[in-house]
């Protein structure tokens, strides 16, 4: 593959130029930073993951602006939803990742790639996710899409098939006039047709029953891939932030906060293109990898200052074609396991020359991270290190900004109203529509309600409260729960 996008990147780089775009050209990483066109041109592997990974910039940044130490990234499109942890203002990073998946969503049936990426777990759930009932006259949802052509039926662009945003547009979660801005009308009844044709009849339900559910059975299939997610890494989604982005993630980010139990909700201003606003967030920076077997009953400290000297050149010779004379951060960590097990964990390590002492110190922070993960370490086992990673980030000028003072609250009047099917009930109820356009900071709304805009639309169940905060975003606080 490296031939053919080296070519192909080439290419765009000139015609860029001829066009007159003399600025620098950067590429997203999939482990978050940016490269200059000619570090990607001789490592095109370290794209594969490159576009998700701007959506989790994006969560990561809201997070750090705001002093959010625990958050939930949920971008969810049109194909499919992904879904990130952020600890510490920085999405959880993995050292492997598939392509070419047979089952696509399904791990271990694909192509296994050593490449630094940002860990996060990604289902076929999206606005194009395609609906049907199965042999056991159960309704499924994706994995496959209808994509953007055909699309969902509702496009009126031939497709056939009941997806996603058909089920939305029955609920009243999405205004068939005013969907991308008016720029993409709706047809309700070519929707209705193909809920009704795959759905619907075979399960002898009403239509509204039939997309309320569709709707429930996409939610459960995020918010059960969020919990495996998050319990798979040791941690727990709750007392986290939930930060939704893409398309469709406001419609259905209440409704998954209900489902784990997570009791506030943000949606950014240009959250429907979150993955780009990303991309403009992220540094320049390059990770290094170097496999090197080491006991640390045997630590050779000298090899070891040696090896992270030499990532160090080679890494910091790459950022500053794209950084200049920026400060640069440094972090460090290994691969370590228990002798005789088949898989290792990151350890993070300090920023210093090494010492044949500093063996104890090592197995130390190794049985720290081993027991967050497992609750517990395994005394009397030698512990090994495999690989060794070396990760430079050029450091972005940040001017000291206060925070915004916070904002007096006030009533907005809604726009329209329209009937909004609500989960809790199952019944339509008339809520009140408001453009967010026009709803300065310091407006609240009562739950249930639609805040529409032209990139997507934030839905309110019963269950939520919102206001807009100082920074122009959409804060959807739980209402306590009586009893």
């Amino acid at each position: 593959m490296q031939p053919l996008i080296a070519r192909y990147l080439g290419e765009l780089d000139a015609l860029l130029k001829n066009e007159g775009f003399l600025c620098p050209l950067f590429l997203i990483l999939s482990g978050v930073g940016l490269a200059t066109i000619e570090t990607a041109m001789r490592f095109p592997v370290r794209l594969v993951e490159s576009g998700p990974a701007g959506g989790a910039i994006f969560a990561a940044h809201i997070a750090r602006e705001r002093a959010l130490d625990k958050v939930l990234s949920f971008d969810m499109g049109g194909t499919t939803a992904k879904i990130c942890l952020i600890d510490s203002f920085s999405p959880q990073t993995s050292r492997s990742f598939e392509v070419a998946r047979v089952y696509r969503f399904k791990k271990g049936s694909g192509l296994p790639l050593r490449i630094p990426v940002i860990e996060m777990v990604e289902i076929g759930a999206g606005g194009g996710s395609i609906a049907r009932v199965d042999r056991l006259k159960r309704i499924t949802v994706g994995p496959d899409s209808a994509g953007a052509l055909p699309g969902p039926a509702s496009y009126g662009q031939g497709g056939g098939c009941a997806t996603v945003t058909d089920a939305d547009l029955v609920l009243g979660r999405i205004d068939p006039e005013a969907f991308s801005g008016g720029r993409l009308r709706l047809d309700r009844a070519a929707g209705e047709k193909a809920l009704a044709r795959e759905l619907a009849s075979p399960l002898a339900l009403s239509l509204p029953l039939a997309a309320l559910g569709v709707s429930e059975i996409v939610d459960e299939n995020m918010a059960n891939a969020a919990r495996v997610h998050a319990i798979e890494s040791g941690k727990d989604v709750a007392g986290r932030t939930l930060v939704a982005f893409g398309g469709a993630a406001p419609l259905h980010a209440a409704r998954l906060a209900e489902k784990l139990g997570i009791e506030r909700v943000l949606v950014p201003p240009y959250a429907g293109i979150g993955s780009a606003v990303g991309f403009l967030r992220a540094p320049v920076s390059y990770e290094i990898v170097r496999s090197w077997f080491q006991r640390l009953d045997a630590f050779d400290a000298e090899r070891a200052n040696a090896l992270l000297a030499a990532m160090r050149e080679e890494a910091e010779a790459i950022v500053r074609k794209g950084a200049g004379e920026a400060p640069l951060l440094e972090s460090r960590s290994a691969f370590m396991r228990y002798q005789g097990q088949g898989h290792e964990i990151a350890v993070e390590l300090p920023l210093r020359r090494y010492r044949k002492s500093d063996a104890l110190f090592l197995r130390k922070r190794f049985e720290e991270a081993y027991s967050r993960l497992y609750h517990r370490a395994i005394p009397g086992v030698e512990v090994e290190a495999l690989g060794w990673v070396l990760r430079l980030v050029a450091e972005i000028p940040r001017k000291a900004v206060a925070p915004p003072q916070t904002p007096r609250p006030w009533a907005p009047k809604p726009s329209a109203k329209r009937p909004l099917l609500l989960p809790d009930s199952g019944e339509f109820l008339c809520v009140p529509v408001f453009e967010r356009k026009a709803l300065k900071p310091g407006a609240e709304i009562a739950g249930p309600a639609i805040i529409v805009e032209e990139e997507t639309s934030t839905v309110l169940s019963r269950a939520f409260d919102a206001r807009i905060d100082a920074y122009g975003t959409i804060e959807l606080i739980r209402r306590p729960r009586s009893g």
